[in-house]
C-alpha cells in the first residue's frame, strides 16, 4: 500500500522537473506553468514540507518560502542556478529528504483503515466531516491535528447519543472520560454488571482505558494545546483507528438496544423522527 503523502511529494517533484523542462523549451509568454502540476497540489505539498520542518525543528527551504505557486518556484530556480543540471538537482533536493523521512517512519507500520459507517441520523456537529478530517490529517502529515480530530469524533458521537436519549444538548466542554461514562450508563455498558458475559466486561473495561488514553494523548500531542511531544505516523494511526473502533461500538450498541426496546429516544427526538 502506498503512502498518499509520499505519492504527492514524489508527484510534485517529478512534475516540477517536467515543468522546468517545458519552460526551457518554450521560453515565451504562452508557457503553461500548470501543464503538469497545478498550484493546488503544489501548495498542499509545500505545506506538508513546512509541517515536517516544524516537526524536525529545521529551517524551511527558502525556495518554498518565497514561492506560493509553480510559476514563482520555476522562475526562482531558473534565475538562481547556473545550469540545467543544477536546477533539476535543486528541485530534487527540495523533496527527497522529506520523502525519505516519511518512508523511514512508515517502516514496519501496517496502515489499517477501519471502516466506519456512521448513520446519517446520528450525525452531530459535522461528525461525518470529522471522520474525513481524521483521515485527511493523517494523509497530509498533520499528526497532531489527527489526534485532535479523533477526540472530537468520539466527543461528538457521545453528545449525539446523549441528546437522542435525554433530549437536550450537553452543556460546556465536559471531560471526555466522564462523557463516555454517561453514554455507557445509557447503553447499559457498566463493566461491573454481572449480567454481562465476563469477556464483554473485559472488552468494555478495555474501551474505557482506550478513551482515557486518547484523551491524554490528545492533551499531550494534539494541536489544541501546547504540545509536549510531536506525534509520529504510527501514533496518529493508532489514535484514529482506536477512535473509529470506539465509535463503531457505540453506534452498534445504540442501534441494537434501541431496536430491543432497552433504550428509548427522548420525546424531543421522537417528535422529529419521520414515521
Amino acid at each position: 500500500m502506498g503512502n498518499p503523502t509520499v505519492d504527492l511529494l514524489e508527484k510534485c517533484k517529478n512534475d516540477l522537473r517536467r515543468t522546468y523542462d517545458n519552460y526551457l523549451s518554450t521560453r515565451n509568454d504562452s508557457v503553461d506553468f500548470n501543464l503538469f502540476l497545478d498550484d493546488k497540489d503544489f501548495r498542499k505539498a509545500r505545506l506538508i514540507i513546512f509541517k515536517l520542518c516544524e516537526k524536525k525543528s529545521i529551517e524551511k527551504p527558502q525556495e518554498l518560502i518565497n514561492s506560493r505557486n509553480v510559476e514563482e518556484l520555476i522562475l526562482s530556480i531558473h534565475f538562481d542556478t547556473s545550469d540545467y543540471a543544477e536546477a533539476l538537482n535543486v528541485i530534487s533536493t527540495l523533496f527527497n529528504s522529506f520523502i525519505d523521512d516519511i518512508e523511514m517512519e512508515s517502516i514496519d507500520v501496517q496502515i489499517v483503515h477501519i471502516k466506519c459507517e456512521v448513520p446519517e441520523e446520528l450525525s452531530y456537529n459535522h461528525i461525518l466531516e470529522d471522520i474525513s478530517k481524521c483521515e485527511n490529517r493523517v494523509e497530509t502529515g498533520d499528526y497532531s491535528g489527527a489526534l485532535t480530530s479523533a477526540r472530537s469524533l468520539i466527543e461528538g458521537v457521545c453528545k449525539e447519543i446523549i441528546y437522542n436519549i435525554e433530549g437536550q444538548d450537553v452543556e460546556g466542554s465536559p471531560n471526555l472520560p466522564k462523557l463516555f461514562k454517561r453514554v455507557r450508563n445509557h447503553l447499559n455498558l457498566d463493566p461491573s454488571n454481572e449480567a454481562l458475559h465476563q469477556s464483554l466486561q473485559q472488552v468494555i473495561s478495555g474501551l474505557i482505558q482506550v478513551v482515557q488514553g486518547l484523551n491524554e494523548v490528545r492533551n499531550i500531542g494534539g494541536d489544541g494545546h501546547t504540545r509536549k511531544v510531536s506525534p509520529s505516523l504510527h501514533h496518529a494511526l493508532l489514535v484514529v483507528n482506536s477512535a473509529k473502533t470506539v465509535v463503531n461500538f457505540l453506534f452498534d450498541t445504540y442501534e441494537y438496544q434501541r431496536k430491543l426496546g432497552k433504550i428509548h429516544l427522548s420525546e424531543v427526538v421522537s417528535s422529529q423522527t419521520p414515521n
